[in-house]
Order: structure tokens, then sequence, then C-alpha cells
């Protein structure tokens, strides 16, 4: 997914300097990215065994409904993917606690699938995010054309069935993939 790294670059570009919190950091890939000699990351993630102590981050244990962190110490905090429970109370409650801990004036960035195109395409329900939705907590919306790229059709498929199940029907290598990045100054 995303090889060109256009949903890392857009990251990297909006997010301040400072202290990041990164909601739902699965292994940490996104956390290294984005960490520099100017920005700190601090992944959190809810399920020990997705955290890789070796990497050289400080690790939060955490879910977004409760961060273990006080008030307004971060400079910006992301979700990649991790928030697609919309609606929900514990979705509610999850952003509230983002909002909780960002600085005010600080950013709040929530990556999820935009829809309309041929990754989303094959699932059988709807997997895009209500950019209106997002609109109507006063969020903006921008849009990432990327794509996701295999090597080889079996590696295609072995992917896609994990997400789609095992009745899935594809012939490509390369599926076009619009992101939605949704982003709120606190």
């Amino acid at each position: 997914m995303d090889r060109d790294g256009k949903v890392i670059a857009y990251l990297d570009e909006i997010l301040p300097n400072g202290l990041v919190l990164d909601v739902g950091a699965g292994n940490g890939f996104t956390a290294m990215k984005l960490r520099s000699s100017n920005r700190t990351i601090i992944p959190m993630e809810p399920d020990a065994k997705m955290i890789d102590p070796s990497l050289p981050l400080a690790w939060a244990w955490g879910v977004a409904q409760d961060i273990p962190f006080h008030n307004a110490v971060f400079d910006a905090a992301y979700a990649t993917w991790a928030f697609f429970f919309q609606g929900i109370k514990t979705f509610d409650e999850g952003l509230q606690e983002i909002k909780r801990v960002v600085k005010p004036g600080g950013l709040i960035a929530i990556i999820d699938n935009a829809g309309g195109d041929e990754f989303c395409a094959l699932s059988p329900r709807n997997i895009s995010s209500n950019a209106d939705w997002w609109a109507s907590l006063g969020f903006r919306t921008t849009i990432i054309k990327t794509a996701y790229k295999f090597d080889s059709l079996e590696e295609a498929n072995e992917l896609l069935r994990f997400y789609f199940g095992d009745g899935l029907k594809n012939d490509k290598i390369e599926l076009s993939y619009r992101v939605a990045a949704y982003t709120l100054r606190v």
C-alpha cells in the first residue's frame, strides 16, 4: 500500500515539530518514518503483541478512549486507519481524548479510506469513510491519490484475500487507492 510514500509525505508536511502522538501505532512503521531531530513521535498501541520494542521509540500502551497522558501535552496527534468506527460511542470518546491531550492550536489528523477506487471496490461492504460526517465535526478533507502495488499477482491476491476473503477475484498487480486525510486544529 502506498509504495510511493504519498501518505507519509503528506503527514510529514502537515505535522509540526515537537511532540506528536501516534494513536493506534501498530508496529511503529509510520512513527519511524515521521520522527526527526525536531519531531518526537510517541507511538501508542492497545495491542501489546503489535509493539516492537526493538525500535528506537518511546512506546506507550493505551487505547484512544483512555489516553495515558496529561492534558495539552502534544503539539499534534494522528491516527492512520485506526479510526474507522465512526459514530459509535467509543469513537466519540477516543476523539474527545485526542482533543484533550493536544495543545490548543494543535493539529489532529485522521487517515482513512476515501473510497471511489479499485481497492475499496473489491470489498463486499462499504469500507469508505464518510467525509460529510467528518466535516460535521469540523474536519477538513484532503484526498491523497495513491495505489496498492504488488510484485506479482500471487502477492496481490494473498493480501487482498486476507482483506476481502477467499472468494476474491483479482487480475491486477496495481490498484488505485484514494486516501482521505481529515484534519482539525483544536
